[in-house]
């Protein structure tokens, strides 16, 4: 068996051209031991480049498809484009049309028109009160030493404006104690 091997060796040395008296069997074996996992590890490198371009390559398309749907966005919304109704009345479009409003959120976007004053109250008209009531308090402590008569009638006239919280009321009211 030991003599098959040293010929079997020699014939590995025809093949790979070297000297088998020189090189040892360990240090062969070895040396193809390091190139096997060197060539191993050059592939999967390979393997994680070509996959690396691969993920950029489709992420550039995905980023290029992206921008070519939000222009087509933006000149739908431009040119008003809401329903496709043609002029003889035909609503073949109608529902594309939704649809599209419905996936790109235009039809959730709401164009608020300016807020009504009305009779709402909010924290402004709270502080306007306390104002006014301020107001009305150094106006009637100015009135007390003139007219003793006239301040409980403003008093009471005060009272009931401030149950109505009205600042017309209130200002109304106010030309009243200056005369």
């Amino acid at each position: 068996m030991h003599i098959n091997m040293e010929k079997q060796y020699e014939d590995l040395g025809k093949y790979f051209v070297f000297d088998p008296k020189k090189i040892s069997p360990e240090e062969l074996f070895g040396d193809l031991n390091n190139f096997k996992n060197m060539f191993q590890q050059a592939v999967t490198e390979n393997q994680k480049r070509k996959e690396a371009e691969e993920k950029m390559r489709k992420a550039k398309l995905a980023k290029e498809k992206a921008e070519k749907e939000k222009e087509e966005r933006q000149k739908r919304m431009n040119a008003g484009h809401s329903l496709n109704i043609n002029d003889d009345g035909d609503e073949t479009g109608i529902m594309d049309g939704l649809l599209e409003a419905l996936q790109s959120g235009a039809a959730f976007k709401r164009k608020r028109g300016p807020r009504q004053a009305g009779n709402r109250r909010g924290a402004g008209h709270a502080v306007t009160n306390i104002l006014a009531k301020e107001l009305l308090q150094e106006d009637t402590k100015a009135t007390k030493s003139v007219k003793k008569t006239r301040l409980d009638s403003e008093s009471k006239k005060a009272e009931s404006a401030e149950d109505t919280g009205s600042l017309e009321d209130l200002l109304d009211d106010a030309p009243l104690r200056s005369n």
